[in-house]
């Protein structure tokens, strides 16, 4: 498969985040498809794992969607607090078990990587003839948690919406008060429970306006959502999943939610093959609108 591995001119801009790993289609470019790691891994290592997870078929995402162009970013490596060493993050978490803990350490690393990958997805959107019906984003774990910050601070400039989000073993930080920013009469403390002064505000406000007073309902609200987790995952609970999708069904996104049992890494891990059936079934289906 052709593939590249390199910096790019948004690399360079962004400062340290890591190489671009970029799979190429094998037939017309049609879609592309933004995936975000976890943390301790990198674009490059997510996409080999990712397909190597073959469908009940015996073939691979790339397989069954030749016409796609595949770009997984890689993070920073950040100082963690939990290990005590540098490794690749998208931001700083304190827990695995509880991504609330000191959710101030996660604020930098949040705001840092949602404006380096807003200019990737406006450069892809390019790239596709301004088609931002498209394009796929979204993560496994940590990045899954970037990636939905992502969606929801894009500026209101996406008439058509994405073709698609897809979260894997994630969650969604700062949901309660996303939730609050977002609601039809949202507070304006929100963000002060958690000592961070409108830090969901000043992320997501752009979005707001777009639901609730252009009368457009959000354009990116036409983006259909997948999130798949596993019921016995040892690193993000799976009620953190849950409270994900309840989140973004609450905005008025049209949510499928698949959980699993069994995936390698301790449930941390997509289902093979059945959660890769489902992503197949799924990306068949919104691709096709």
């Amino acid at each position: 498969m052709e593939q590249t591995s390199a910096k790019t001119e948004l690399e360079e801009g962004g400062g340290s985040f890591g190489p671009v790993h970029i799979i190429q289609p094998r037939a017309k470019h049609t879609h592309t498809a933004i995936l975000l790691h976890g943390r301790g891994s990198t674009g490059e290592e997510f996409a080999e794992e990712l397909f190597e997870s073959n469908l009940s078929s015996g073939t691979s995402l790339q397989d069954e969607f030749p016409g796609w162009r595949w770009v997984f970013p890689s993070s920073r490596s950040l100082w963690s607090t939990t290990f005590k060493e540098y490794m690749p993050a998208w931001f700083e978490t304190r827990s695995l078990t509880d991504p609330a803990a000191r959710q101030d350490l996660q604020v930098p690393g949040i705001k840092e990587s949602v404006t380096y990958l807003r200019k990737m997805l406006d450069q892809e959107i390019a790239m596709l003839g301004g088609q931002s019906e498209n394009l796929v984003l979204g993560g496994i774990s940590l990045g899954g948690a970037t990636a939905i910050w992502t969606l929801l601070s894009h500026p209101p400039l996406l008439t058509r919406g994405l073709c698609a989000f897809l979260g894997a073993s994630t969650w969604l930080p700062f949901a309660a008060d996303i939730k609050d920013v977002l609601s039809d009469s949202p507070r304006s403390t929100s963000g002060y429970e958690h000592g961070i002064p409108g830090f969901a505000e000043e992320m997501v406000a752009s979005f707001r306006d777009d639901i609730h007073q252009t009368g457009r309902r959000g354009s990116l609200l036409r983006t259909p959502v997948f999130f798949g987790h596993g019921n016995d995952d040892a690193y993000v609970d799976v009620e953190l999943g849950r409270e994900a999708a309840d989140v973004l069904s609450s905005i008025g996104f049209n949510v499928e939610w698949r959980d699993y049992t069994g995936a390698e890494q301790e449930g941390h891990w997509l289902k093979v093959p059945e959660e890769v059936d489902d992503i197949r079934a799924f990306l068949n289906k919104v691709a096709s609108l």
